[in-house]
């Protein structure tokens, strides 16, 4: 018999989409799947939305929590083999599930791995814009860096059940890039990520003041995210038993310094230093993140005022990424 898939999707004041999404995973070319909607207390009409789909899918409202304690929540609930996490704005490609429990079927019997592919990126009027795109680990390369640099966004894995129990899900703590959190975890726990071309659900990207992804970096405190990277940091080296490989200090250390120059564009110059410093710690040579002239003013100037060159720059020319 076909393995269930068990569809979670968290909401959030989501009326504008919700229903796309939850119509494309009803409508999978694989049909032994059960739809889980969890509604995180929404205040639009996205309940109401969500109601009209009656038994086709399985949902329960609450408090608003954040998409995380929603996505655990969706797991406790679930009773398939397979995961399929799905956000409220995106959308399951048709043969999503149907071509990675094929996928699956065919690894390594009793290996722990999970299959993972691709997304496409669209606006809010599903217009095709850039994303980025993912590669596999190739055989000499370390697995924790490689998910550190290449971690796929939320619906391209299909994850197992028992290996998210056995880590306990996600972190209800991160105000952002809670898989990320969650990948970093699954890795330490042994899981391998398998990665197969080709894309299996359409990740919308827009600017929304409401969405987890445009709050300012200083949300929950300046120094939230270095005290997320330090646990990182701590969690690699404690659970290997072994010093940070160079790659993967030198991609903590160029995280320390995105958020560091993230921190100090929203006027934080102290806390900033600090992410600054713990980045030259780890990796002095190659921590500086940016684009020309970014790293050469840094050199000449310091990170205060290359800043605020960079941000002179951008408001001259719009389209400038540094």
């Amino acid at each position: 018999m076909s393995p269930l898939v068990s569809i979670i999707i968290p909401c959030y004041n989501n009326q504008s989409f919700i229903e796309n999404a939850i119509a494309s995973a009803i409508n999978q070319t694989y049909n032994h799947i059960e739809v889980i909607v969890i509604d995180d207390g929404s205040t639009d009409g996205s309940l109401e939305i969500i109601k009209q789909f009656g038994d086709k899918i399985y949902w329960e409202t609450g408090k608003n929590r954040g998409a995380p304690l929603a996505r655990n929540r969706g797991i406790e609930l679930a009773e398939g083999e397979y995961i399929k996490f799905l956000d409220a704005d995106d959308v399951l490609l048709p043969d999503c599930l149907e071509k990675q429990v094929t996928q699956a079927s065919k690894l390594i019997p009793d290996s722990k791995a999970i299959v993972y592919g691709d997304a496409i990126w669209v606006d809010q009027h599903n217009q095709p814009i850039p994303g980025y795109p993912l590669r596999p680990r190739q055989p000499d390369e370390d697995n924790i860096a490689h998910i550190l640099a290449n971690s796929p966004l939320t619906s391209c894995p299909l994850h197992k059940r028992e290996y998210l129990l056995e880590i306990g899900g996600f972190d209800p703590t991160l105000p952002r890039g809670q898989e990320y959190d969650l990948h970093l975890r699954l890795v330490l726990a042994g899981v391998e990520f398998v990665y197969y071309p080709g894309s299996v659900y359409e990740y919308r990207q827009y600017v929304d003041n409401a969405r987890i992804s445009q709050r300012g970096y200083s949300s929950k405190g300046a120094m939230f995210h270095f005290q997320t990277l330090q646990k990182h940091q701590q969690l690699i080296e404690t659970q290997t038993d072994k010093p940070l490989s160079p790659e993967a200090r030198k991609i903590l250390a160029q995280r320390f310094w995105a958020f560091g120059r993230a921190i100090l564009r929203e006027g934080y110059i102290k806390e900033a230093q600090e992410y600054f410093h713990a980045a030259r710690n780890l990796d002095s040579k190659n921590c500086v993140t940016g684009n020309i002239p970014y790293p050469w003013l840094v050199k000449l100037f310091g990170t205060y005022w290359a800043e605020l060159f960079i941000d002179k720059l951008r408001k001259l020319i719009p389209t400038t990424s540094i």
